[in-house]
């Protein structure tokens, strides 16, 4: 087994993930991984002055050899989140339950909340193929939880459009993303 396979297959066991398939072509194995199952992903919080809207995500995807991505059709939406431009106590973070990842196994590289379009579709956001405006992003190294690098502020510019938009959440590993989108209306 080479060095890559071995380490994901560890990666894998530490997870509580079963799922390995290896594929042979001549003297060469490639392993395709399933993605973190979405029972054990965190949910994300955002906080307003008025409101703590949480939802699930709704991609789970693994960059293995081959790119595995999971949609949860059954994803909870934090209904009727709305978000004042001028708010100053804006903020992210995770809830965790006892099923959830949320310990230093899976570090995120770095976790990341944007604004896109409201016409844009989900399938889209979560290829990373649409234009975003970033609110916030940190840049966690390999040492945080998910629950520490998750946790902080973030600002809505000035200048926006009060207009609706799809809010997300991006948390980047480095061998998997989770992505959390969520309708948005944005007032002043």
């Amino acid at each position: 087994m080479n060095k890559q396979i071995r380490y994901r297959y560890i990666l894998a066991i530490t997870l509580g993930i079963v799922s390995i398939t290896l594929f042979t072509n001549s003297d060469m194995y490639v392993a395709a991984f399933d993605p973190v199952p979405f029972n054990k992903i965190p949910s994300a919080i955002i906080n307003s002055e008025d409101d703590k809207n949480e939802f699930t995500a709704d991609y789970s995807l693994d960059f293995g050899d081959e790119t595995q991505i999971r949609h949860d059709d059954d994803a909870k939406l934090a209904s009727n989140m709305k978000l004042d431009k001028d708010d100053d106590s804006l903020s992210v973070e995770v809830k965790c339950d006892s099923n959830d990842i949320c310990d230093d196994s899976l570090s995120p590289r770095d976790v990341t909340v944007y604004l896109v379009d409201r016409g844009t579709k989900d399938g889209q956001i979560a290829r990373n193929s649409i234009p975003l405006l970033e609110l916030e992003k940190n840049d966690c190294g390999s040492s945080q939880s998910i629950e520490n690098c998750a946790h902080f502020d973030f600002d809505i510019p000035d200048d926006i459009l009060t207009k609706k938009y799809k809010i997300v959440v991006d948390m980047v590993f480095d061998e998997a993303e989770w992505v959390f989108i969520n309708p948005l209306r944005i007032t002043n």
